[in-house]
């Protein structure tokens, strides 16, 4: 591996003979005494970063020469769990964003400054795994740093995670979040019912809900297939039809957002499967 540039004392850069791709790597001392065009000590070697955007990797070498060595591996560790549970690649920014926000973040808890999660108890019930991730997290820094944070800290690294699945910016993934909060609210209150959160329906409902909202916020409308089964939904599933109109003027009266019939259809049909588990 020859060094292709050199960030700081433990960080350099490598382009991968195999990929082109320059790759970023961490290890305590690894640039001491080399220059541009050396070879590495691969034996130094603790974190190897393949960023393929090229926009995302320039700002992830900038941010490095701004943070601690400590926190990037901490991040690097994070975000290497929550490809595992999540199942899923991460868009790269999330490479960015979390490292700069943990920074951030720690130096606050150091100094004892916290800042609310006005979105945790959501979070907690709509976001389960990101969640759960989040609380990793919390319990990692603590044992890799000795530095305890909040459960709110939890929340907000849940929302980078779901950020970077659904790639929506941190506004429109807290609109998001709010939208399918509001929803099963109106559909509490609609039915008078509690969800039984540990049920799969529930669970079909509320994955349901988050790529409504996600078309509501990206302004994208489902295919109009479906819309041969509206008078189907109408007459039999009158509770569900109407608790999903409500639903409906709630969206268009508050995202600009006109829910079209093949919304109305899936909506409807989830929200029957919601309130038959209720009942049985």
């Amino acid at each position: 591996m020859v060094i292709k540039k050199i960030l700081n004392n433990n960080v350099v850069t490598i382009i991968d003979e195999t990929t082109g791709l320059e790759k970023v790597i961490m290890g305590r001392g690894i640039a001491f005494k080399k220059n541009i065009g050396e070879n590495l000590d691969e034996s130094k070697i603790e974190k190897v970063f393949s960023i393929e955007n090229k926009n995302e990797n320039v700002k992830f070498q900038k941010l490095i020469n701004e943070i601690p060595l400590e926190y990037i591996k901490v991040s690097e560790k994070l975000i290497s769990h929550a490809r595992e549970v999540l199942d899923n690649k991460l868009d790269d920014h999330i490479y960015v964003a979390l490292t700069d926000h943990l920074a951030f973040a720690i130096k606050r808890s150091i100094s004892g400054i916290y800042i609310e999660n006005h979105l945790l108890w959501e979070i907690q019930r709509i976001h389960k795994k990101e969640y759960e991730i989040g609380l990793w997290a919390l319990k990692f820094i603590k044992d890799e740093l000795n530095i305890e944070m909040k459960e709110d800290e939890a929340g907000f690294i849940a929302l980078h995670l779901i950020n970077a699945t659904i790639g929506q910016n941190m506004a429109n993934t807290m609109n998001i979040t709010s939208i399918i909060q509001d929803i099963l609210n109106i559909i509490k209150y609609y039915f008078t019912i509690e969800f039984v959160e540990e049920d799969i329906s529930y669970d079909r409902l509320v994955t349901h809900l988050k790529y409504f909202a996600q078309r509501v916020m990206s302004k994208k409308h489902l295919s109009e297939e479906e819309v041969s089964f509206l008078k189907l939904v109408k007459e039999n599933y009158k509770d569900a039809y109407n608790c999903t109109l409500k639903i409906k003027a709630y969206i268009e009266k508050n995202y600009d957002y006109m829910v079209s019939d093949g919304e109305i259809v899936y909506l409807s049909l989830h929200l029957q499967r919601v309130i038959s588990a209720l009942k049985n």
